[in-house]
């Protein structure tokens, strides 16, 4: 205080602490060896965190074995089941009866075309539908894929619901356009039905597989995660 009785504050000081060279170092020792101590514990702590999601590594080799398996499986089990007596009655007769009618409207657009039964004729050329060709196969193919990928089972039933519809045009498409090469070039019919059409049905089938996956199974996933 001075004589009048006001307080005088005291200095603005600055904020900078002196100490000595041996304190400094211990000080600058203790800092470097807690951040040693944090970078050793980073991966521990991040590590339970990942378990704590509920969120378990698969390996992939395990995963690719696990649908090859199923796959192969499936196109056993469907194989057994399609090519019984009772399956030719209830699902290869009435398939092969379907698409003839349906290729016989398509092609009635382009000529003279008539049906009996599964026997489809388009301009004097006639064709008898078999198993081989009423489009079972290649669905077959499909629906053991969607079966054995790792999906949940509402993501499998729209691939059901799509793909086997998409797979059943690609067939139609086939039997018409055979029909059309048949009438017009009966010489190269059996190289267009046994090397091109074939394997491109299994292809399109393949095709259809791959944008179910892409489409709905992985997009689901990535938008969880």
């Amino acid at each position: 205080l001075d004589r009048s009785g006001v307080m005088i504050g005291p200095k603005h000081r600055s904020s900078s602490i002196c100490c000595s060279p041996a304190v400094s170092l211990n000080v600058d020792l203790n800092v470097r060896g807690k951040r040693m101590s944090d970078n050793r514990q980073g991966p521990r702590v991040r590590g339970p965190a990942r378990a704590a999601n509920g969120r378990t590594s698969v390996p992939v080799g395990r995963t690719i074995a696990r649908f090859c398996l199923l796959f192969a499986l499936g196109n056993i089990a469907l194989g057994l089941l399609t090519f019984t007596p009772a399956a030719g009655r209830h699902l290869h007769e009435p398939m092969a009866r379907c698409f003839a009618y349906f290729s016989k409207l398509i092609l009635s657009a382009f000529g003279r075309a008539s049906v009996s039964g599964a026997s489809l004729q388009y301009n004097g050329f006639v064709v008898q539908i078999v198993e081989a060709c009423d489009g079972v196969l290649p669905a077959m193919i499909y629906l053991s894929a969607v079966l054995a990928f790792p999906s949940r089972w509402i993501d499998k039933g729209w691939g059901i619901l799509i793909g086997l519809p998409a797979i059943f045009l690609v067939n139609l498409a086939r039997l018409v356009t055979l029909m059309l090469v048949g009438a017009a070039w009966p010489g190269v019919f059996e190289q267009v039905h046994i090397y091109v059409w074939q394997a491109l049905v299994i292809a399109l089938a393949m095709a259809v597989w791959v944008f179910w996956a892409e489409r709905f199974v992985r997009t689901r996933s990535g938008a969880r995660s």
